[in-house]
């Protein structure tokens, strides 16, 4: 358990030392807007995608896998999203619902899931979630974009038919959707990208966590914490507790064990992911609010995460 603990300090803090070297760096005036905005604008149009494409792209192919493990997280994300989204529309402020949603729903499952699932499984454990991993990465990144585009400030008011078209115009054109979309055929036929490509790819792929960090904290001002902070804190409650004591309890109830739940509390218990920033920014939404909610959630869950090992392992469920 110590070892697990201390994997995840590992894990979490150099994530914090990254966007305090953003906030310095902002607050020193060393970047500014001249350099934070095209640097978004690169995450979000060019790295994250290319990151997003190679994770699908080399994922482990699904060949006679736990089609049960696949079907849950598949059903239990759609849940989330849907529960919380309901939730938001009756009980959170208008300007706030779609980056409290995106925040409490979406996980950083795509870069801590592998590390977290070996540290505490070996390869077995990287094995269930490089089996789920496809999906999840379709799903969290497509429920995200109708999330923010339903709840954008940017959202004139418009008729059905419009919000349809609209809503069906950010999905189709979200950079995130199309690098995926053309991941499924290179995973489905197992094709190999010619090692210049991939080794390119790789490059730009690299840039997208350290890129989008030090953006965050440049952007992140402590003035704007108030009026947010109950926002903030609900979402972090939601994202590191509620959710994943839910989903992890209907899961072992159903029999799963091991790995397959191991899997399935990294992806509800990890820390909100750190393209939500990015998209809330890119998406017309309250990008401050994403960037508290982040930054919260990954300072939290290196305890919820130490605790859910813990509970789990003593009543003999992994």
């Amino acid at each position: 358990m110590l070892d697990n603990f201390i994997y995840s300090v590992n894990v979490i803090l150099p994530v914090f030392i990254i966007v305090v070297l953003g906030f310095v760096l902002g607050r020193t005036k060393f970047i500014g807007e001249g350099f934070i905005e095209p640097a978004e604008k690169i995450v979000f149009k060019v790295a994250l995608p290319v990151m997003l494409f190679l994770e699908v792209a080399g994922a482990e192919k699904l060949s006679g896998g736990d089609i049960k493990l696949i079907a849950y997280c598949i059903c239990a994300v759609t849940a989330v999203f849907l529960l919380v989204s309901l939730s938001a529309a009756l009980f959170v402020k208008k300007e706030y619902r779609g980056a409290f949603v995106q925040g409490s729903c979406r996980s950083n499952f795509a870069v801590l899931g592998i590390p977290l699932a070996v540290s505490m499984f070996g390869d077995a454990g990287a094995s269930a979630i490089a089996l789920v991993m496809p999906f999840v990465i379709v799903m969290f990144n497509a429920y995200s974009v109708i999330v923010l585009s339903v709840f954008s400030a940017d959202k004139k008011t418009a008729g059905f038919k419009e919000t349809c078209k609209r809503l069906f115009r950010n999905i189709v054109t979200n950079p995130l959707i199309i690098a995926v979309v053309l991941a499924l055929p290179v995973l489905y036929f197992e094709l190999d990208l010619p090692a210049f490509a991939d080794k390119s790819l790789g490059y730009i792929s690299a840039m997208t966590t350290p890129l989008s960090l030090i953006c965050l904290g440049a952007n992140f001002k402590l003035s704007e914490v108030k009026g947010r902070i109950g926002v903030s804190l609900t979402a972090t409650a939601l994202k590191l507790i509620i959710v994943p004591l839910v989903t992890v309890t209907v899961a072992a109830l159903l029999g799963f064990r091991n790995e397959a739940l191991g899997t399935i509390f990294i992806l509800f218990g990890a820390p909100s992911a750190v393209s939500s920033y990015i998209m809330a920014r890119n998406m017309r939404n309250d990008s401050d609010l994403a960037a508290q909610i982040l930054l919260f959630t990954t300072m939290v869950c290196l305890f919820t995460v130490f605790a859910g090992v813990f509970v789990l392992k003593n009543l003999s469920l992994i």
